[in-house]
């Protein structure tokens, strides 16, 4: 924003930083609501998901199963699945790891289909490395978890290995 003030017979320029600084503003409460909403998160600490992976009696279903009620109706599979333990009985698709440098073995959802590339993404802590540094693309495996919902598929965390 240019403002002209007058002084006498004088004319100078003003260069307003107003819409600038508004911008920062802007930005820096952005920046603020995001913190706030991802602090103010109620997810469980790892020992109490811990707790419950040892102690609660497990939901079990095939990866495929979970796969088809979550694209059915989310809505039934939250109620069914959705912070619950699951045991989940699958084919492995991909094993990657996250942006948090966690373990993630996706497992299929779909019935043989070989480009599947979502599936049910089941997310192992950087502990469970030395057994998930086997499987391989293809390997039928067991996985124990906490169903997280949906996000692009089902979502599995605390993964162990059965």
């Amino acid at each position: 924003m240019v403002n002209f003030v007058y002084f006498g017979n004088n004319k100078y320029l003003i260069m307003s930083i107003s819409i600038k600084s508004n911008k920062i503003y802007s930005v820096f409460i952005l920046l603020l609501f995001f913190f706030l909403a991802i602090a103010s998160g109620e997810d469980e600490s790892e020992d109490e998901v811990a707790d419950r992976l040892k102690t609660e009696r497990a939901i079990k279903v095939s990866s495929v199963q979970i796969y088809q009620d979550y694209e059915e109706n989310e809505v039934s599979a939250d109620n069914r699945y959705k912070d619950k333990v699951v045991e989940i009985k699958g084919t492995v698709i991909n094993i990657r790891k996250d942006f948090r440098d966690n373990i993630v073995v996706s497992l299929n959802g779909l019935v043989d289909n070989e480009y599947e590339i979502l599936g049910v993404s089941c997310t192992f802590s950087k502990s469970h490395n030395n057994e998930t540094s086997g499987l391989s693309k293809g390997d039928k495996i067991v996985v124990r978890g906490l169903c997280k919902g949906k996000t692009m598929g089902p979502r599995i965390s605390g993964c162990s290995l059965l």
